[in-house]
């Protein structure tokens, strides 16, 4: 029976990752403050699978999960493009070698002024969010005499089982436009041809899709809006699918995550077969996650009548998921301990709240204080979502 592929496992009683096995003990000797640990041989790994599992399907990088420049540079070299959702991720991608054509600009929220910028730089395409935001590019583009594509974000109102913080494909979320939206936003395209050039329909249902029905019957849905829309615009022909692919937080199956890609891909082929299309999806997470983890050192262990707390230099102003969703990230000691048996833990930081906690009841070998955690799977919406609450010092990143 093979062994299952791990990124993240004890050698020798001693932490390493990704697939070369790099040692985490050796950022220790001289250790200064909780730090952001990637290892770019998982990222390739991962888009390599993604590719190869899509074939002909353009992959354009969700930057809000990860923008570190490296990050950024690797995926520029494996042919990626990327989904960018503000002026400072535009220009990130600019100092990365990214060209206009590369990069799809999605968000509800894009202002007078990252509208000019788009249209200055020409990027592929902008994925609109709502008619008010598409009357604006209207009138801007014919300020500038400038001519954009544009694909339309379609919302239909298919619920993923994922948490509420993070769907977006139903008709209470503020992200994208219902079908009853069309008439309106095609007499808007009619009455500004000359600056709007229409490609076509874009859907994203939300993050930490695990439940692939919900995307099997938005693109059931989707597809026939499509097709009318191409049949009364010859220049729409682009499809969209989204990202929002999930992992496993609590568990390390990475085989079941690719089974889970496969699944995704068959029922892409499968729905959208024949289609007259260009077809693209903008995967994030799955990519970046496994990628990255945070080292922290115990600085306290508290003992109250209900709860063993290790307090350690690390909380929510660097990792805001478990605190903002509840989200689960499992944590290992650096050194495999086996001799003094295990306790139950609450991992918590020293920001000055209740909700600054990163685990809870988690079974570690006894700690003492000095020891290092670390937390896993976090090289997607990690450092990115960081804070200078309480005037904490930043995170270091180094990459391995």
């Amino acid at each position: 029976m093979s062994k299952a592929k791990l990124y993240l496992q004890y050698e020798k009683q001693k932490l390493v990752l990704g697939p070369q096995k790099k040692a985490l003990f050796s950022l220790v000797s001289n250790y200064q403050r909780p730090t952001y640990v990637y290892d770019l041989d998982i990222l390739k790994e991962r888009v390599q699978i993604f590719q190869k599992a899509l074939p002909g399907v353009q992959v354009y990088y969700a930057m809000k999960a990860n923008s570190h420049p490296q990050v950024l540079q690797c995926l520029h070299s494996l042919g990626c493009g990327l989904d960018v959702v503000s002026g400072g991720e535009i220009r990130r991608a600019q100092e990365c070698g990214f060209k206009p054509q590369a990069l799809i600009y999605s968000g509800v929220g894009k202002t007078h002024k990252e509208i000019r910028q788009t249209l200055e730089m020409g990027l592929e395409q902008i994925n609109v969010e709502s008619i008010p935001e598409l009357r604006r590019i209207a009138k801007i583009a014919k300020e500038m005499n400038k001519k954009t594509n544009v694909v339309f974000r379609l919302n239909p109102d298919v619920d993923i089982e994922t948490h509420p913080y993070i769907a977006t494909g139903l008709h209470n979320n503020k992200f994208g436009m219902a079908f009853t939206d069309l008439p309106e936003l095609k007499t808007v395209l009619k009455e500004n041809s000359e600056c709007l050039i229409f490609k076509g329909v874009s859907l994203h249902l939300g993050s930490q899709m695990h439940n692939l029905s919900g995307f099997r019957d938005a693109l059931k849905l989707l597809r026939p809006v499509y097709e009318d829309l191409q049949k009364e615009f010859p220049s729409c022909d682009t499809f969209d699918v989204g990202g929002g692919l999930g992992i496993f937080y609590d568990t390390q199956e990475i085989e079941a995550e690719e089974k889970l890609l496969q699944d995704y891909a068959n029922i892409v082929f499968t729905e959208l077969k024949g289609l007259r299309a260009k077809i693209q999806t903008e995967p994030g997470r799955w990519l970046v996650a496994h990628a990255g983890v945070l080292l922290t050192q115990v600085q306290y262990l508290k003992k109250t009548s209900v709860k063993n707390f290790a307090i350690v230099d690390t909380g929510m102003h660097h990792l805001l998921r478990p605190t903002l969703y509840g989200a689960h990230h499992r944590v290992w000691t650096l050194n495999e301990k086996s001799e003094n048996g295990t306790k139950k833990y609450d991992v918590v930081g020293p920001i000055c709240e209740s909700g600054d906690f990163l685990a809870s009841d988690r079974d570690l070998s006894e700690l003492q204080e000095g020891d290092f955690l670390v937390i896993g799977d976090v090289g997607a919406y990690g450092f990115v979502m960081r804070s200078d609450y309480n005037l904490q010092d930043p995170p270091e990143e180094v990459f391995l």
